[in-house]
């Protein structure tokens, strides 16, 4: 992956060498973080029960672990870890809770004092959907489980004070090892839903808009430019790849894959927009361009 997808913007920050901290390194997301930020600063990344070379196991669950690695000197520490399919946290509330929620806790006592920053990926499932886009004053209102455990996560961070909450969209991309989203388009066929509406942001811009944003606190956004249905993205995406799936249109519950877990209720529209900043993700032509490339 380029490391250069800089989002245009004027904030650009010539922060020092840090010491970071990234949970889920070895995830999609936290993946494309670690490939941007490893070669800038000094990045300690954890992985649960995939071992990914570099990186060190963590499971959420271990409380003093968490608690001692957090609290092991680190200037930012960076939560992109967590329980994420919407259909397994709606099957869990519990495992969803403990996953998504308790770790905040721990993370916050284990921090207290020591000058680090929490930064926690938070997501556009906190809103419900109904409006035209949302912005970062506007008000949550979850419609399923992953979100309304983001939503008690972001409430323990923003009562703190002094950190970073970044809600993100749906990423899409070719992740350094977990590709949980070209998974999606495996299969022979591919189901995808024409009344879901997103402003995807393309991974490998999530870490240098990341490093322009993580001096702040409170809440920000980050989108990407264009706005599509998921069928769209899943037509454009197997397009550009040549991929030999067939992307089929599909409305409701006939949109989810097969084989997924319990239904979970998806917010039909989620483009967020940002009212602090002026980063977006590149747009589809150039995102797509650029996966499709040889150095992708």
């Amino acid at each position: 992956m380029s490391p250069n997808w800089q989002p245009a913007d004027g904030e650009e920050r010539a922060d020092s060498r840090l010491r970071i901290l990234l949970l889920g390194a070895s995830g999609f997301v936290g993946g494309g973080l670690w490939t941007y930020l490893a070669p800038r600063h000094e990045v300690v990344g954890t992985f649960a029960s995939r071992p990914v070379p570099g990186l060190v196991r963590l499971d959420l669950r271990d409380e003093r672990r968490l608690a001692a690695l957090a609290a092991d000197g680190f200037d930012l520490v960076v939560h992109a870890a967590g329980l994420v399919p919407l259909e397994a946290a709606e099957a869990d509330p519990a495992l969803a809770h403990r996953l998504n929620v308790r770790p905040v806790e721990v993370l916050l006592d284990a921090v207290r004092g020591s000058g680090a920053k929490l930064v926690l990926l938070s997501s556009d499932n906190v809103f419900d959907g109904t409006r035209d886009h949302y912005e970062e004053a506007d008000p949550r209102s979850p419609v399923n489980v992953y979100g309304r455990t983001k939503v008690a996560a972001e409430d323990l961070l923003l009562a703190e004070g002094g950190h970073l909450v970044v809600r993100i969209p749906l990423v899409f991309g070719r992740g350094p090892w977990a590709n949980t989203f070209l998974a999606r388009l495996a299969g022979p066929t591919t189901v995808a839903r024409t009344d879901l509406v997103c402003a995807p942001v393309y991974l490998p811009s999530l870490g240098p808009a990341l490093a322009r944003l993580w001096h702040r606190t409170g809440v920000v956004h980050y989108g990407g430019t264009d706005v599509v249905t998921r069928f769209e993205l899943m037509r454009r995406v197997r397009q550009a790849l040549d991929l030999p799936t067939r992307v089929v249109a599909a409305q409701g519950e006939g949109g989810r894959p097969p084989g997924a877990g319990p239904a979970c209720r998806r917010p039909a529209r989620l483009v967020l927009r940002s009212t602090r900043h002026r980063l977006l993700g590149p747009d589809l032509d150039s995102a797509l361009a650029h996966l499709a490339g040889p150095n992708a």
